[in-house]
């Protein structure tokens, strides 16, 4: 027999808004995507004692942690790099040629570095996104985009892209931009990855509305990965 899902009500604090019963399974994906936050509170649907998500052992497991060792930790990169073989030694009558190994192996050492460092490339926004550093982002050209613009009078405009091209028509409703991705994704194209770009301005719960109505059918069988956009931080 197939195991009973669980729902629960979530309070995000810094917003003051409450979702009601939001299945477990979705309370995990948000904690691991950095959507909710420890000092956020969850209970059981139904009940009415609130209780703090870092104090639960259950969802300590998707509470995203640090990481130990970075890639751009001055301690790590200064570290030796060692070599599994090693180079035939030279004869004396060759010792007055221009020995090139040993800036091969910096160059390759300083281009492995700069991969594992380096920020994935960004799909083009044409909204104001938020600036961040080390900020993960979609380096698929051919990306659906969903842009939420800030009208004048402070309220959200929504339109649809691919890739790096420039946005569709705007909507003002975001029943009206989800049936234009319904009907995007019917097509014979099958999963994709989707960028949310939200202005950064707009109030958080205009991009968690969508994004929970993004979890719902017919979307969550046909978006593999969403992402939100941002725009690299100037150094």
């Amino acid at each position: 027999m197939a195991k009973k899902q669980r729902f629960l009500d979530i309070w995000i604090v810094e917003t003051n808004t409450v979702y009601k019963e939001v299945p477990f399974t979705v309370v995990a994906d948000w904690l691991q995507q950095g959507r909710l936050l420890e000092d956020d509170k969850v209970r059981n649907s139904g009940t009415k004692e609130w209780l703090r998500l870092g104090d639960l052992s259950e969802f300590q497991p998707y509470v995203p942690r640090p990481e130990l060792h970075r890639p751009d930790d001055q301690a790590e990169a200064l570290e030796h790099v060692g070599l599994d073989f090693a180079y035939k030694k030279r004869h004396d009558e060759e010792d007055d040629d221009v020995d090139m190994i040993p800036l091969i192996d910096v160059s390759l050492v300083l281009l492995v570095f700069f991969m594992l460092t380096a920020t994935a490339a960004t799909v083009m926004s044409f909204v104001n996104t938020p600036t961040t550093e080390y900020g993960m982002m979609a380096d698929n050209q051919d990306v659906l985009r969903l842009d939420i613009k800030r009208d004048e009078d402070g309220s959200p405009l929504y339109s649809l892209g691919v890739g790096s091209d420039a946005p569709g028509p705007e909507v003002t409703s975001q029943a009206a931009i989800l049936a234009q991705l319904k009907t995007r994704l019917a097509g014979p194209r099958g999963s994709d990855e989707l960028v949310i770009n939200a202005d950064k301005d707009l109030p958080a719960k205009v991009a968690r509305d969508l994004l929970m109505a993004l979890r719902a059918e017919p979307f969550r069988s046909k978006i593999r990965v969403n992402y939100y956009g941002v725009s690299e931080k100037e150094s």
